[in-house]
């Protein structure tokens, strides 16, 4: 099927920090599109478009050994004139490397999980684009932690490999006068 060009608007350091970690930003837009417009989805099914944006995201959790904050629940109340206002966040969810979502309730610290994303209010959904901004800035970071790890271990191998080098050198010396002493003794 023939490809047409679309212009999509995400955050600056989003795209450059993606293409750093070899993130196609594209083809991970072009799967939630799909989700959209799928013939064999229910019209408006916003449930099926989120699995099918989470479904592509999976692989790159697993990947990188992370999660994603994916969804939030707003404790509200009314303020003057009868509006209702925002005053903080109470639930978030993140969609885990396992495939679960992880709900934590800020307010007490709780922490539950789910796996059916039905459970999850549709109102409750980040936008796609603040998604792929946390996804990418997760990845970022556990790219980082990944590199500091590694470095760790080469630092923790080396030591090792200079204790043992020394170890050897002074077990090698006193193996060598052990036997200078018995040639002297035979002698």
């Amino acid at each position: 099927m023939p490809k047409e060009k679309l212009t999509l608007s995400v955050d600056k350091g989003v795209v450059e920090k993606a293409k750093n970690l070899g993130i196609n930003i594209s083809e991970i837009t072009e799967t939630v599109l799909k989700g959209y417009t799928s013939a064999e989805k229910p019209v408006g099914s916003i449930y099926d478009a989120y699995k099918d944006l989470f479904d592509s995201i999976q692989p790159l959790l697993k990947e990188f050994d992370c999660s994603v904050k994916v969804a939030e629940s707003w404790i509200e109340a009314e303020a003057e004139e009868g509006r209702i206002e925002r005053l903080d966040i109470e639930d978030e969810t993140c969609l885990t490397e396992g495939g679960l979502f992880l709900v934590t309730n800020n307010l007490t610290d709780e922490q539950y999980y789910i796996d059916d994303i039905t459970k999850i209010r549709p109102g409750e959904f980040l936008a796609p684009k603040q998604i792929l901004t946390n996804l990418v800035n997760e990845l970022v970071k556990s790219q980082e932690k990944r590199k500091a790890k590694m470095d760790e271990i080469l630092m923790a191998k080396r030591i090792i490999d200079a204790m043992s080098e020394s170890l050897l050198k002074k077990q090698s010396a006193s193996e060598s006068e052990k036997r200078g002493e018995s040639s002297k003794k035979a002698g």
